[in-house]
């Protein structure tokens, strides 16, 4: 097997996506496909910036309509367990194309997120056959850690709707 770190960012000798473990690795414009189709992602304006063999990358920019406590300027905690649901969703997705479900999602918070733009890495710890566990991290601009957690997500047969006509041809 060829070494993952120079699979994670260019495509293998048979001009095919880098596999792991068996599983197609989406390149980040196949992920930005996935995130383009669906509507709630367009909404906050998601955008991919990275996929390796360990992990992906999505950013946010910062927008008032996040916020919960106006007063404050603090975002509300919901956005940031929905980031943390879409980061580990993505991250699965991302080994294979298959469409995601999420069964279970536990956050931590670890400080008030404030306006601007935010970063998501999402990392499969277990990519089993339906079964799969990840974890996110979500930090803002200077890399500061705001929250935490895990998700188990549920991994389907088919291949999601926006790529199939790219893996299969």
């Amino acid at each position: 097997m060829s070494n993952p770190e120079e699979n994670s960012s260019k495509e293998s000798r048979s001009g095919h996506p880098p596999t792991i473990e068996g599983h197609a690795l989406l390149s980040i414009d196949q992920l930005q496909r996935v995130i383009d189709a669906n509507p709630y992602g367009c909404w906050m304006q998601l955008s991919a910036h990275a996929v390796s063999d360990t992990s992906i990358e999505l950013r946010v920019p910062g927008r008032q309509e996040f916020l919960g406590t106006q007063a404050l300027q603090r975002l509300h905690g919901g956005v940031l367990s929905s980031l943390m649901d879409v980061a580990c969703g993505y991250a699965v997705l991302a080994h294979g194309g298959l469409g995601v479900s999420t069964i279970a999602l536990h956050i931590d918070y670890h400080r008030a997120a404030s306006p601007g733009e935010l970063r998501i890495e999402g990392r499969v710890v277990h990519l089993g056959e339906r079964i799969c566990t990840a974890e996110a991290f979500i930090r803002d601009d200077t890399g500061t850690l705001l929250a935490s957690g895990r998700c188990t997500i549920y991994k389907s047969r088919e291949i999601h709707p926006a790529l199939s006509p790219s893996l299969t041809t």
